[in-house]
């Protein structure tokens, strides 16, 4: 691992009007006078770090275009291209060695190691600093360090769930001298984690009540995810530890479930979906946030029929009741399309992996309008024969919000608890998928009616759908989850419900879970009559750690490649490979 320094760093935001907007509104932690602005400028910046809550235009040009749609969200089937075989480079989608299939696009798997240990310099920067002060001043800024210390506990477990091993206890004391820090196993860091999550959540209350009034202030204002509420870090807290004691259940079950069952005994998840807004309207075209990679790589944006045919169950076109009530905001429709119709009906029709199959549609006229989303979007109704994801409520939504926890991903994590009997909920895991689907669908029609892109277009602005509409077909999913006969099917749809809400909003979530689950099932990919079913377990760690770190990085030299699954796998599915041949898209 690269030496951490401990100076006062500012981390840099990627657009400089983006930075004074920031400035103007936030205190600078370069402006240090003793008023709480160090500890409070830190915080702010941790919360605005790239990779952690905000996601980056790089890392999402380089997943969708930079590797023609060949990063995590190709191989998850969570968007796609149009494939056919005019292609070629798709010919290598089964090579995990990194050099033409998974793992070509560097930048994902290069740059989140270090991500996190710059990313969170600020924690060690607080931390050094606490230490210089007492009395008053020491609680009113202690709320900080304990916050800064959440998002580097949660960017900690993202950067195992991508590599497995990591430099963990030793990282940070770059001011004790300790610069080639051991990579720990990840499982006491999943502990070691948990445990400090749930200490946080304690101790939050009595940490809070000896600040300052005038303290408290700042706190509200420098607090841009909830405004100082702190029973809703407390929400927060508990909800990241449900899923990351779900997510090691299959492997550490009794500590998982010690950490369930404190949790669902305090009653406290969740009221609300937490999401904040940035401080200024995202930008599509040049801006620094995730939804320029999505406008700019749109030809990988197509939704795979692993998540549509989940969603549009019978005719292409939307049938209320019938179809998943999110499918119209989800999902940009198609020139199968009813225009005249008085609403109009939109069609929504996504691609598979069958390359061969698909390319006698293709060469038959089924294209797409070649402009774009910041195209003419009325030729995009005109000519597309297949559905992108919307770019209404996503692609060029310009005030999407920052994603940290949703209430349908809490009823998601319930769902699985349920299912696997790992504490009493009091609800079944059919019960939850209801919940999880009547969230999911208030959370995304919220996007789509935020959102001012082309709002002289009634179909694709659509009003929330009738109460009775959403409960028909929530209740038809809740059926089916539990009357299903094992909990293999059980799991299969709660993930493809995992898979619809998360979708491309949370692309890198989904890939940990489903190789954690191995659900949903993946279709096979067919490419020239080659069919193929690659499954990659994990990133390989950056190449300068065999430089800069190499004693410690030969410790794990072994499983630094793109096939050896995270701890968190359970044995029972480590030689699973998640693909279907012959499938009905239940």
């Amino acid at each position: 691992m690269k030496k951490i320094l401990l100076g006062l760093v500012i981390i840099p935001l990627l657009l400089s009007s983006c930075k004074k907007n920031l400035d103007s509104q936030f205190f600078n932690p370069e402006n240090y006078d003793k008023t709480g602005n160090l500890f409070g400028g830190l915080f702010t910046r941790t919360m605005f770090n790239w990779k952690i809550y905000v996601q980056d235009y790089g890392e999402y040009w380089w997943e969708i275009a930079g590797s023609g749609a060949m990063g995590v969200l190709g191989y998850t089937q969570v968007a796609q291209r149009y494939i056919t075989n005019r292609y070629d480079w798709f010919g290598g989608y089964d090579d995990l060695s990194g050099t033409n299939g998974f793992g070509n696009a560097t930048s994902l798997w290069q740059g989140r190691l270090g991500s996190f240990y710059t990313g969170l310099n600020t924690w060690a920067v607080m931390k050094d600093n606490l230490t210089q002060v007492s009395g008053q001043e020491l609680d009113d800024n202690q709320i900080y360090f304990e916050l800064t210390s959440v998002v580097k506990d949660y960017a900690a477990l993202l950067a195992v769930d991508f590599y497995n091993s990591i430099p963990y206890s030793g990282a940070f004391k770059g001011s004790e001298r300790v610069f080639f820090p051991e990579y720990d196993d990840p499982q006491e860091i999943y502990l070691s984690v948990l445990d400090d999550l749930k200490r946080i959540a304690e101790a939050l209350p009595a940490v809070y009540d000896k600040m300052s009034e005038s303290a408290k202030s700042t706190f509200n204002t420098q607090d841009i995810a909830f405004r100082g509420d702190l029973n809703k870090w407390v929400q927060y807290i508990n909800a990241i530890r449900l899923k990351y004691a779900v997510r090691i259940s299959g492997v550490a079950e009794q500590a998982a479930k010690t950490h369930i069952q404190d949790i669902l005994s305090k009653n406290n998840l969740p009221t609300a979906d937490m999401v904040f807004a940035m401080p200024y309207e995202l930008d599509p075209r040049n801006g620094g946030e995730w939804i320029r990679g999505l406008n700019e790589g749109w030809p990988g944006t197509f939704i795979p029929d692993i998540i549509m045919r989940r969603m549009n169950k019978n005719n292409v076109l939307y049938e209320a009741g019938i179809d998943d009530p999110r499918l119209p905001v989800i999902a940009f429709p198609t020139n199968k399309s009813d225009l005249v119709a008085t609403p109009a009906v939109g069609a929504y029709r996504g691609v598979n992996m069958n390359a061969d199959g698909q390319k006698p549609g293709y060469d038959g006229g089924e294209r797409y309008y070649t402009g774009g989303p910041l195209g003419d979007i009325r030729e995009h109704l005109k000519q597309n024969s297949r559905s992108m994801y919307n770019f209404v409520t996503i692609t060029l939504n310009n005030r999407f919000p920052v994603y940290m926890m949703s209430l349908a991903e809490v009823d998601l994590l319930l769902a699985e608890i349920a299912a696997k009997n790992l504490a009493s909920t009091g609800k079944s895991a059919g019960a939850y998928i209801k919940d999880a689907i009547t969230h999911s669908t208030d959370f995304w029609y919220a996007r789509n009616a935020e959102s001012s892109y082309a709002t002289e277009f009634p179909i694709l602005h659509p009003g929330r759908p009738a109460a009775s509409d959403i409960s028909k077909y929530a209740d038809s999913l809740s059926v089916r989850v539990d009357n299903r006969g094992t909990l293999d099917e059980k799991m299969e749809l709660i993930m493809q419900q995992k898979f619809i809400h998360l979708n491309v909003m949370c692309p890198y979530e989904l890939w940990t879970e489903q190789r954690r689950t191995r659900h949903p099932k993946l279709e096979p990919f067919t490419f020239n009559s080659k069919v193929m079913k690659p499954f990659p377990e994990r990133l390989r760690y950056p190449t300068a750690e065999q430089q800069n770190n190499p004693d410690n990085y030969n410790t794990v030299k072994s499983q630094d490649n793109f096939t050896s699954p995270i701890f968190w796998v359970p044995q029972n599915l480590r030689s699973v490979n998640p693909y279907w041949d012959n499938y009905d898209y239940e």
